[in-house]
């Protein structure tokens, strides 16, 4: 079973701190998080704590339909997991309660789905001992609190399919998360090891009286903790190893280091040495609760992982390709979860990011090459009249808004009519095709798909998204993506101006162009070839792809040309090199040859990345090149 289907609802079973935790974290990653414990007030108490995650997550960066409001509580376990496409296990750290829960929950999850313990000591095998389908069960061990440290160690048990791991750390890796994988099983897994192996050295030292309680934690966290936030041990040896690095490092320095383990101490763990230890950790505490020093270190941790995910440190040359001296082509993406707008080249090297700080779910991109420029759609907030669309230059400096919030609803995907010179987008709770001039000027309701309805629109089937333009043929394409997986998604067609004497709302040229279609999402054209191309983000087997079909036969000839994205999303097509980017929810970024041979990633579960767009500067006058920070992936 290979456990590559979507995953969209996501069952937690236990709700205490780490359960909880792991809810806010999928809810802010537009998940359906079903929650389960069977412990009085269980359902306020993780109400109350997603209540309290959110404005963290907010900072970090929601994904496109996040809400707290996807959230639902039962008691009955059996009920929570009918429908999981993944479970997240949080229970008591108790063998026979595991064993005996892992068979329970065995028996009521859909076979080809994952289920993930939290566990932090006892292993999958042990877990699976009683499991009808042990092939799915793996530990997906996070680091308190899971909504905000990244880390998550991933093994499976002696029964598990190497397809549910690689699977399981897939997933991870699309939420955000830094999945490790462990070769094999032992108890407390990696983590916890050397943070153990760690304190057994801290206990020793201050048993035998060379630090007191307060100057071991100074020693770690002022020292080498501070460089362990940044990166790992063995790469910091690298950096000790000077010029020649960790080659020099393993010939000189390690006889010193191999001779220190030798005088490493075991400490008598009496209970004087206990007692030191609490005495000096109220001591350094003082006043400040638990809650309260959780919510410092949680302050330090948000800092932190935002200046590694915008860090510039790296020191490769770039390899950006170029023709004539300058920039010759750059596929630029959205990072939903990281708030960004990046570029890398065709072939996924030289990873930059062009402007960060993009708070209001970036969707849609397009860009303007020969004037230097990138437009973006921002979602806002579905539920509220607060969507824009906004320009920059190339290098992500003269930041302006084109379409104030309050203009349109949900800005989706957004396509360039350089021609034209106009940009036009698909507003989906707003249920309109619209277009601005590229100075802001003239905003225009083309269609109208409400039927009265009151805006924010709720019925999905009147939801435009995606976005296509036909300029000499004087046509407009849109998608409308029905509900999840209803097979109701269509695309339509229409002129590009309004017939005269009608309105948005009853034009009569548009037409169905093609129908029940899992959900499409975005559009392009190959004119000259008289193709149309969309992604479609639901389920397999039509969905989850890039698909084309005839421009001159509406409703025909579909032909699916790639499939297993993980929620397609944006497309871009480079028609000179025969060749088209896509990118998926799932945190990905491909090309392919444009009949869908030859199928490269450029990118691997990298968070949310939703819009797309490729530029070939070779035919403009001055492009700008961002030659600001290079992601390290």
């Amino acid at each position: 079973m290979s456990f590559d289907k979507p995953i969209r609802r996501i069952a937690i079973v236990g709700t205490g701190v780490i359960g909880a935790s792991w809810a806010a974290q999928y809810l802010a990653r537009g998940l359906d998080v079903v929650a389960t414990d069977p412990a009085p007030n269980a359902e306020a108490n993780l109400r109350k704590y997603v209540d309290e995650a959110w404005p963290v997550l907010t900072e970090i960066g929601l994904s496109p339909e996040a809400s707290r409001d996807r959230l639902s509580f039962t008691s009955n376990m059996k009920e929570a997991l009918s429908q999981a496409d993944f479970v997240q296990e949080n229970g008591p750290e108790r063998v026979d309660f595991k064993i005996k829960l892992f068979a329970d929950m065995d028996d009521a999850t859909p076979v080809d789905s994952i289920i993930a313990s939290s566990s932090s000591g006892i292993t999958p095998s042990v877990m699976q001992t009683n499991c009808k389908h042990p092939e799915r069960v793996v530990v997906g061990h996070p680091f308190n609190p899971p909504h905000l440290i990244p880390l998550v160690e991933v093994v499976g048990g002696s029964k598990t399919a190497p397809e549910a791991i690689q699977q399981a750390i897939a997933f991870y890796a699309s939420i955000g998360k830094k999945p490790i994988k462990l070769n094999r099983e032992l108890p407390g897994h990696v983590g916890n090891r050397l943070q153990i192996a760690l304190y057994k050295e801290i206990m020793y030292l201050i048993q035998e009286g060379i630090l007191s309680v307060s100057d071991a934690d100074d020693a770690v966290s002022y020292g080498p903790g501070l460089r362990w936030g940044v990166m790992g041990p063995s790469l910091q040896w690298h950096l000790a190893g000077g010029a020649a690095g960790i080659n020099h490092f393993m010939e000189h320095l390690m006889p010193g280091m191999v001779a220190t383990f030798k005088i490493l101490g075991t400490p008598d763990v009496t209970d004087e040495l206990k007692q030191t230890i609490v005495d000096g950790v109220l001591q350094m505490a003082g006043n400040r609760s638990v809650d309260q020093l959780a919510q410092t270190e949680n302050k330090e941790l948000l800092g932190l992982i935002k200046l590694r995910a915008n860090s510039a440190a790296q020191n490769q040359a770039p390899t950006t390709g170029k023709a004539n001296g300058k920039v010759a082509e750059r596929v630029f993406f959205l990072d939903v979860s990281g708030g960004r707008i990046e570029s890398l080249n065709p072939d996924g090297s030289d990873r930059r990011v062009v402007l960060d700080g993009l708070k209001r779910i970036p969707d849609g991109i397009d860009v303007d090459a020969e004037a230097g420029h990138i437009y973006w759609t921002n979602m806002g907030n579905p539920k509220k009249n607060d969507g824009s669309i906004e320009r920059s230059n190339l290098d992500g400096t003269n930041r302006t808004t084109i379409v104030p919030e309050g203009a349109t609803f949900t800005p989706k995907q957004l396509k360039l009519d350089k021609q034209g010179g106009k940009a036009y987008w698909s507003d989906r709770e707003g249920m309109r095709v619209m277009r601005v001039n590229f100075d802001g000027s003239q905003i225009e309701t083309l269609v109208d798909t409400s039927e009265g309805n009151p805006r924010p629109g709720r019925d999905e089937t009147k939801w435009c998204v995606g976005i296509a333009v036909d300029h000499e043929g004087g046509k407009i394409y849109w998608t409308q993506k029905g509900g999840d997986n209803a097979n109701d998604g269509r695309i339509f067609r229409a002129n590009i101006d309004i017939p005269k004497g009608e309105t948005a709302a009853n034009r009569s040229d548009i037409e169905v162009f093609f129908d029940k279609l899992p959900e499409p999402i975005d559009l392009d054209l190959d004119l000259a070839k008289r193709m149309i191309y969309w992604t479609d983000r639901g389920n397999p087997p039509k969905g989850n792809s890039v698909s084309r079909a005839p421009i001159d036969k509406p409703g025909k000839d579909q032909e699916i040309l790639v499939n297993d994205l993980m929620e397609g999303i944006g497309l871009s097509l480079d028609l000179k090199n025969n060749r088209m980017f896509f990118s998926d929810l799932g945190g990905s970024v491909y090309s392919a040859k444009l009949d869908g041979s030859e199928k490269k990633p450029l990118l691997m579960a990298q968070g949310n990345l939703t819009g797309v767009a490729y530029a070939d500067f070779a035919q403009a006058n001055e492009p700008t090149r961002n030659d600001g920070p290079r992601l390290i992936s």
